[in-house]
Order: structure tokens, then C-alpha cells, then sequence
């Protein structure tokens, strides 16, 4: 048959070019490495995100380590009567106050702006901490 080839024919591999694994390796520590030590030299916590940072505040002080200004700048108390410890953050943003509002409720009770949720919705706590001046008191579970 005009045109076939009794056998097929081999077509020539490129050749492949073998980039040295060492030196990747190499490259990505070093990148690790300086991406860790900028961070612990602007103190492990600059690009937290202050919600976050304002729970573990809030935490802390329930443990007694207080800091008189929280991530937010507002003031952080803590308040002993004859009654359970009180976590106190005033100045808490919209946002940061339904996000830690959120996750402190599951470990004690939250009043937000003077006013004790019945039933604690997502909703609920975002009407509660409307504006940006919010008042977010924590009474942790005993």
C-alpha cells in the first residue's frame, strides 16, 4: 500500500530538562525562614485579625492577664463582685462584636449594650452590636 509502513515508526522524546530539586528545596526554606522571623520580629500578632485578637484579650483576662486597652482600643476590664467574673470590652465594632459575641457564648453567657439575649441567634446578636461603639460583656462558665 502506497503511503504505509510495515512498522511503526519512533518519534524522537524531547529531552527533558531536570530543574535541581536541591536547589528548590533550598529556596523554599529560605522563603519560610524569612517569612517566620519578619514575623516574630513585628511580635507574632501584627496581621492577626483584631476580632481574633480581641478573643483571645477577652480570654486572657478571664485568666487574669489584663491589658487596660484591647485590639480595638476601646477599654478591657474585668469586674469581681459577689457575683461571677465579668469580661468587659467597650468600643467593639459591629463586625468583631457578632464574631466574638458569637464564639464566647458557647463557653458562658453574653450581654451586648446592657441587653441578656433569651435565645442567642446569629441575627439576634447582629441587632444587638449595631454600631460601632458596642459594649460586650462575657460571663464565663464556671
Amino acid at each position: 500500500m502506497p503511503g504505509h509502513h510495515g512498522r511503526p515508526v519512533a518519534h524522537p522524546h524531547p529531552s527533558h530538562s531536570h530543574r535541581p530539586l536541591g536547589l528548590i528545596t533550598a529556596l523554599v526554606l529560605s522563603l519560610t525562614a524569612a517569612g517566620a522571623a519578619l514575623w516574630a520580629w513585628q511580635g507574632g500578632t501584627s496581621g492577626t485579625d483584631p476580632g481574633t485578637q480581641l478573643l483571645a484579650e477577652m480570654e486572657a483576662a478571664a485568666q487574669g492577664r489584663t491589658v487596660p486597652t484591647h485590639a480595638f482600643g476601646g477599654s478591657l476590664t474585668v469586674v469581681q463582685g459577689n457575683g461571677p467574673m465579668n469580661v468587659v470590652a467597650e468600643g467593639v465594632p459591629s463586625r468583631a462584636c457578632v464574631q466574638v459575641g458569637w464564639r464566647l457564648a458557647k463557653q458562658g453567657t453574653i450581654i451586648v449594650n446592657g441587653t441578656l439575649p433569651q435565645r442567642l441567634s446569629a441575627a439576634k446578636l447582629s441587632d444587638l452590636c449595631s454600631g460601632d461603639d458596642a459594649t460586650l460583656t462575657w460571663i464565663p462558665d464556671q
